[in-house]
């Protein structure tokens, strides 16, 4: 159940509210809530929803994760009127921190929180499941499927399991990364992006992230060094502009040696890989653009995964066990792309329900990847 009594959030999923649209009176007190799903649930029983005791429920389905592979599992879920559960700790995932999406289909340009906007309307409006926001801390095989324990103390179980958990994002493990997080280190540029505008800033990795990092402190006057620790690999044409622009100096294969400072980051000392004299770099931030790792933990011990730790997938996003399936950027799938995860979320509901319907039937047969 939301640990939280605050008027601001909506008691049965735990979201935070920012309108007034549905509303209701209980016992002299003022609820507010994200949807009109969350307000029905609410009033069959708003003892138990503000109960704070932990939940125990059984559902068809319980899609762990919220970002597009997730929303779009459970938009998809809701069409084939499966009872379902989408569990998160937010609604939006990575996808909110870019800055700027291209190419998604009906967009040329849209940044990640317009889009995930659009998504989360979506689900909320218009395809409602139920909802939660609280954490996975395991996911367990039992008699009849399986059985999800979460951070705020709640039990779910179902026979089937969407793990659409994302990645989360690789740290450099150098000195004074840790210490200064938030004081100069982040991996959050759009959060960060007028803080330094004019000032002299290192971004750190090569790829499509780091090139655009790099690109957008360029245009707000920045003084941008970009390092990689090997050749740029972004797109041909925003490696094009970054190396270009004029008050951008890019060193490829280089590394990070430590981070400087006190209260403050000052600067940050870099090396070639192949070894050689470091240089001290005189900048007020640093932004860790390195990629990621995906987040497995919750499921780990029943999945296959690869050496990357990605959970190894069939052409229906099904997993190594029965009734699991998993979507997006967790998965070995290729290509990190938001579109992509969208497409695998609706590919692991429709394999989910099929799964979910032959139980039901009594017809279901060995699944795993292929």
């Amino acid at each position: 159940m939301p640990m939280t009594d605050s008027a601001d959030y909506d008691p049965v999923c735990g979201m935070q509210v920012h309108d007034r649209r549905w509303v209701t009176t209980y016992r002299g007190r003022e609820y507010v809530f994200c949807s009109e799903g969350c307000l029905a649930l609410f009033r069959r029983d708003p003892a138990l929803r503000l109960s704070h005791k932990g939940e125990r429920a059984r559902y068809d389905l319980v899609i762990v994760g919220g970002g597009p592979a997730g929303l779009t599992a459970a938009v998809y879920a809701s069409l084939q009127h499966l009872h379902a559960l989408l569990l998160a700790r937010d609604l939006g995932g990575q996808a909110v921190d870019t800055s700027r999406i291209k190419n998604y289909m009906g967009y040329d340009l849209v940044t990640g929180p317009e889009l995930l906007g659009r998504f989360r309307d979506q689900l909320l409006a218009q395809k409602y499941i139920e909802h939660r926001l609280d954490e996975v801390l395991s996911v367990a095989r039992v008699a009849d499927g399986f059985a999800l324990q979460t951070r705020h103390g709640c039990r779910y179980e179902a026979p089937a399991v969407i793990i659409a958990t994302g990645m989360h994002r690789r740290r450099l493990d150098v000195p004074g990364e840790r210490r200064l997080l938030r004081r100069g280190v982040s991996y959050r540029l759009v959060h960060e992006l007028e803080r330094y505008q004019g000032q002299a800033v290192a971004v750190v990795g090569g790829g499509n992230s780091g090139i655009e990092a790099a690109t957008a402190l360029s245009r707000l006057g920045c003084r941008v060094t970009l390092i990689s620790s090997g050749p740029l690999t972004g797109d041909a044409g925003d490696i094009a502009r970054v190396e270009a622009a004029e008050n951008t100096v890019v060193l490829t294969d280089h590394e990070v040696a430590a981070i400087e400072g006190e209260e403050q980051v000052n600067g940050l000392r870099v090396q070639p890989r192949g070894g050689g004299r470091e240089r001290f770099l005189d900048v007020s931030a640093v932004f860790i653009e390195i990629g990621y790792l995906p987040n497995t933990d919750c499921v780990a011990p029943l999945v296959d995964r690869n050496r990357d730790g990605e959970i190894e997938t069939g052409r229906d996003c099904s997993a190594s066990i029965p009734g699991l399936f998993a979507a997006g950027d967790v998965t070995n799938g290729f290509g990190k792309r938001i579109i992509i995860a969208a497409g695998e979320g609706a590919r692991a509901a429709l394999a989910a329900g099929v799964f979910v319907r032959a139980r039901q039937s009594g017809t279901a047969s060995v699944q795993g990847p292929a």
